[in-house]
């Protein structure tokens, strides 16, 4: 509305009570915008706890497995194979079922390799022939990592 004058050109002042009705308000609205950024807070701070310990858990899990695919005979790989050698030599070679049976045949022979059960050793040449076999080979030629100069020093972690 209007307001009066008083002498000198001045508004009238307002009475004390229009003052602490507005602070009153200007209170509630500092004590809702407090709880509203420390309830963000809150959020985001959880929300980013969350993130770190999922990917710990992801980067845990590629650690366990050394990068190999998941796959039945994959833990038998991991307990045979990488005892004596780094999941990279397997993952670094593509070869067919023979190739890589004639391979733990030489493991065996010259390197001090240890018989497998016969089930054991069937296992295992499914899972790498299934996982790096020949046509996995073609399949990972499409994306070559080492044509991509992003991934130059792409190694994989040292398990130990």
């Amino acid at each position: 509305g209007s307001s009066r004058l008083e002498p000198f050109g001045l508004s009238e002042q307002r009475d004390a009570s229009y003052f602490s009705d507005r602070g009153l308000m200007k209170e509630k609205v500092v004590k809702k915008n407090r709880f509203f950024r420390i309830s963000h807070l809150v959020t985001f701070t959880m929300l980013g706890l969350f993130l770190a310990a999922s990917s710990q858990l992801v980067a845990q899990e590629e650690n366990i497995h050394q990068g190999l695919a998941p796959g039945e005979g994959r833990d038998l790989v991991l307990g045979n194979c990488t005892v004596c050698h780094s999941a990279s030599i397997i993952l670094q070679n593509h070869m067919s079922r023979e190739a890589w049976d004639k391979t733990i045949t030489w493991m065996q022979k010259e390197q001090g390799m240890w018989e497998l059960e016969k089930s054991d050793r069937k296992t295992i040449l499914d899972y790498l022939s299934m996982t790096q076999g020949l046509n996995q080979k073609l399949a990972k030629e499409k994306f070559d990592k080492r044509k991509n100069s992003m991934y130059e020093f792409d190694y994989q972690p040292n398990p130990f």
